[in-house]
């Protein structure tokens, strides 16, 4: 049962009403991929986000970040929230491994269990315990195995290539916006520059061995 300030009623203050009265509020951590480290590791690592859901009868949801006010507001929800969920420190979480199922990461969660990484780690004894889940302990430890492979550092590489090709177009993008805006105020035309430019982008030739100078030698 809430608690009233007599006090405060005595004294003709009311309790502040709160930003969400009437709506479902719940506190919990969301995923968010961390491309970095998931580039750098080969396979997909998240960040941890603690967060907040407001949602209203019939109405859409909000998720963001945690508030200080948030805290203050709904104390009891966040102490149950921080109670009974433990942040994952690193590695990639079960819930955003594709090879698990709600009920298998539910109980994976309530034995323990947070990242893939901790799963492929568990010893026999664990896996006795754990009776027909222990198929993803080797499922784990595969899917680890994998993404450390030869193959996979093709992959990496892929990726990086196409963020710097990402990257320059966006360059390029920028350097046309900023020579668009000088012959609009300049009145020149710079189309001939543009082309200077667009070449000393372009990967330098190979150049060929220069020939020797002098006379031929003799048969």
């Amino acid at each position: 049962m809430a608690q009233v300030d007599w006090a405060s009623v005595m004294n003709g203050n009311s309790q502040p009403k709160k930003r969400y009265s009437g709506a479902n509020i719940k506190f919990f951590y969301a995923y968010n991929e961390n491309r970095e480290k998931s580039l750098a590791e080969g396979r997909p690592i998240f960040d941890e986000i603690p967060s907040i859901s407001i949602q209203w009868p019939g109405g859409d949801e909000t998720v963001r970040r945690i508030e200080q006010r948030d805290i203050l507001e709904y104390p009891e929800l966040y102490e149950r929230f921080k109670a009974g969920s433990e942040p994952v420190t690193e590695g990639t979480p079960l819930a955003e491994w594709a090879m698990m199922s709600g009920s298998a990461l539910r109980e994976l969660n309530y034995l323990g269990f947070k990242t893939v990484e901790q799963l492929a780690a568990a010893t026999d004894d664990v896996k006795r315990k754990i009776g027909p889940l222990s198929k993803l302990v080797k499922a784990a430890k595969d899917w680890l195995e994998a993404a450390n492979s030869d193959q996979n550092e093709v992959v990496k590489l892929k990726q990086q290539l196409e963020v710097e090709t990402r990257k320059r177009q966006a360059l390029e993008e920028k350097l046309e916006l900023f020579l668009q805006r000088i012959e609009a105020n300049e009145g020149i035309d710079l189309r001939g520059k543009r082309q200077e430019i667009a070449v000393e982008l372009e990967a330098e030739p190979v150049k060929e061995p220069a020939k020797r100078r002098g006379r031929p030698r003799k048969e």
